[in-house]
């Protein structure tokens, strides 16, 4: 018989199996194929979903001093990304662009309980018709919901969505970037907006110039005659506010009245 055999085996031969008795023991450390693996990151294209979140900023009544509502800015908290405008163009470009902005909404809606919330709409999104779907995160927000749209023109499918939105009793259209950015006269009259939000080019040093007042005061005209509300964007100094309530508006968003924040966020005007 071989020596292996001949000679005697003791529990110095198998300390990670066998104790002193002989009686077998548990390992202290689990093997490395019994440890569990760590849980893959959940990604929308190559957006980690762990890494979206939403800022609100206040939009305040200049009357009343009080918060009408909050706007939901995307955040998306990873490298590669430096705003939002970043986060959808990855999106558009992997086709994700629905999914994306269903999620925004399901996080803003999900934050913002029992308050009127406004969110932007990527034109891109409009193709997939998740809008007016039922199950929708807007058709379940306990609060108004005002959906903003930014964009020269639409495709007929495109404009017969927003139609069909602007004429819904629970959601309401605001047209953005009114003025200086890409909203025009024609989407005025074809989406029947129940609010239009002047862009913040008009309203930045809106003190200073004449013919900016007048424009913005011929656009809250307009308003008040088709029976929109004018929202005034980038209100950002005492100057500027004061220039806004003259021209006849009454709801503003900017920095002298609340930052963009995670929520609780907190209007700041009027001062206290």
């Amino acid at each position: 018989m071989s020596k292996a055999f001949d000679e005697e085996i003791t529990a110095e031969h198998l300390p990670s199996v066998c104790g002193a008795s002989g009686v077998h023991q548990t390992p202290t450390e689990p093997a490395p194929y019994l440890e569990e693996p760590e849980p893959a990151e959940s990604l929308l294209g190559s957006i980690p979903l762990s890494a979206l979140s939403a800022d609100f900023q206040p939009l305040v009544d200049l009357r009343s001093g009080e918060t009408a509502g909050f706007e939901a800015l995307p955040r998306v908290r990873s490298e590669g990304f430096n705003d939002a405008a970043e986060l959808f163009a990855r999106a558009s470009f992997e086709k994700t662009i629905g999914e994306l902005g269903r999620l925004v909404r399901e996080i803003a809606s999900r934050e913002c309980i029992g308050t009127a919330l406004y969110v932007s709409v990527h034109p891109g999104e409009l193709k997939y018709g998740n809008l007016v779907r039922p199950d929708d995160p807007i058709a379940l927000h306990d609060a108004p919901v005002w959906l903003q749209f930014s964009q020269p023109s639409f495709a007929t499918l495109g404009t017969q969505i927003v139609q069909e939105l602007a004429g819904r009793s629970d959601v309401s259209v605001v047209l953005d970037d009114f003025g200086a950015g890409p909203a025009t006269l024609k989407q005025v009259i074809e989406l029947s907006p129940a609010a239009i939000k002047i862009d913040s080019e008009l309203i930045a040093g809106l003190d200073r110039s004449r013919r900016k007042r007048l424009a913005v005061s011929g656009i809250a005209a307009l308003c008040e005659e088709l029976g929109a509300v004018a929202i005034a964007k980038g209100v950002d100094c005492q100057a500027e506010m004061e220039a806004v309530i003259d021209c006849g508006i009454q709801l503003a968003q900017g920095y002298l009245l609340g930052e963009p924040a995670p929520l609780p966020a907190i209007s700041i005007w009027p001062p206290k």
